[in-house]
């Protein structure tokens, strides 16, 4: 390869020619007199043209195009063997991390559910060591199951390695099928979840690293954040523990099911109207519709003979549903 052409190729960045450029190639190659120029100089850098004692002549752009291509391809594999490295720079911070009271850079803004699942994914694979925790807290809603399947492939990884996965889920998902079906599979591998009466917002806890849902900018709903700050993770694990320690195994409330009078979703619903929150705030809390709300209400004073929301609160407030998670 010409020796000129890759020394030039170290300095220019941009392939695209410019209209005098083209032409003087052109009279280059159909025999005609060019004076020198900048445009003959970027010429005989993209190898496009060289210098035989003090003749131009013009070369085969098929050819050069062709070694172009292979020179970018295998600057672009260097690149990709070289970000594939950078992971095992990162995991570094395991030794670096717990001799000082700081954890590197304090959050970053994810702005969807697919990049925090590809930031999840990248976390779990690199830097889980200290366990997965979740906490769910909203009504399940229909997932994609190749999304489950995902999920319960990772959380299989972590168990093999030892590595402890617990998971908070509300009420609801005990009626949830495909939540219950993922839940069954992960308990038998070893995992472990519970069901708790009321939970701490959506949060994903792996190693030294916290996911949560957006909750600074009011337009970006479907957005989130990675935190990698030592210790708000330390907290949120500790908020985590908590919750946890109140919560039921998720075996035992299955059971306690049998003799409930209510769905998990109208027990949510009645614990938030017994906190005084009204119909449209539960609504928000679960992530339902007011309508569903008030067709949960309705099906519940039918089937106990009420005619009030109000009779079925003085109902709720000695129940034994009130012990049900």
């Amino acid at each position: 390869m010409d020796k000129n052409r890759r020394r030039g190729m170290e300095i220019v960045e941009d392939l695209a020619l410019t209209p005098d450029e083209e032409r003087v190639y052109r009279d280059i190659a159909e025999g005609r007199p060019v004076e020198a120029s900048a445009s003959v100089t970027r010429l005989v850098q993209l190898g496009l043209v060289r210098q035989i004692g003090d003749e131009l002549v013009a070369l085969d752009p098929r050819v050069v195009a062709q070694q172009l291509l292979a020179e970018h391809h295998a600057a672009l594999a260097r690149t990709l063997d070289q970000m594939g490295r950078v992971s095992a720079l990162e995991r570094l911070a395991r030794h670096y991390d717990p001799a000082r009271l700081y954890g590197g850079p304090a959050s970053e803004f994810v702005h969807s559910k697919a990049l925090m699942n590809e930031h999840i994914k990248h976390v779990l694979a690199t830097d889980a060591e200290g366990g997965l925790y979740t906490v769910q807290p909203g009504v399940p809603t229909e997932r994609d199951p190749a999304v489950l399947e995902e999920g319960l492939r990772r959380a299989r990884a972590l168990l093999v390695r030892g590595i402890p996965v617990r998971s908070l889920y509300p009420s609801a998902a005990l009626a949830h099928a495909p939540t219950a079906r993922y839940v069954e599979v992960v308990l038998a591998e070893g995992g472990e979840v519970r069901v708790g009466q009321e939970l701490p917002p959506r949060m994903v806890m792996a190693g030294t690293n916290l996911f949560v849902d957006n909750h600074v900018l009011s337009s970006e709903a479907h957005a989130g954040w990675h935190i990698k700050d030592i210790a708000c993770t330390a907290f949120a694990l500790a908020v985590f523990q908590g919750y946890w320690d109140r919560a039921t195994p998720w075996q035992e409330a299955r059971a306690a099911l049998a003799d409930a009078v209510t769905t998990p979703q109208q027990r949510m619903i009645l614990r938030g109207l017994a906190k005084g929150d009204t119909q449209a705030v539960v609504a928000g809390q679960l992530g339902v519709s007011g309508r569903e709300v008030g067709r949960d209400l309705e099906a519940l004073r039918d089937d106990l003979g009420l005619r009030s929301t109000n009779q079925l609160m003085v109902w709720w407030a000695t129940s034994r549903d009130r012990d049900v998670p």
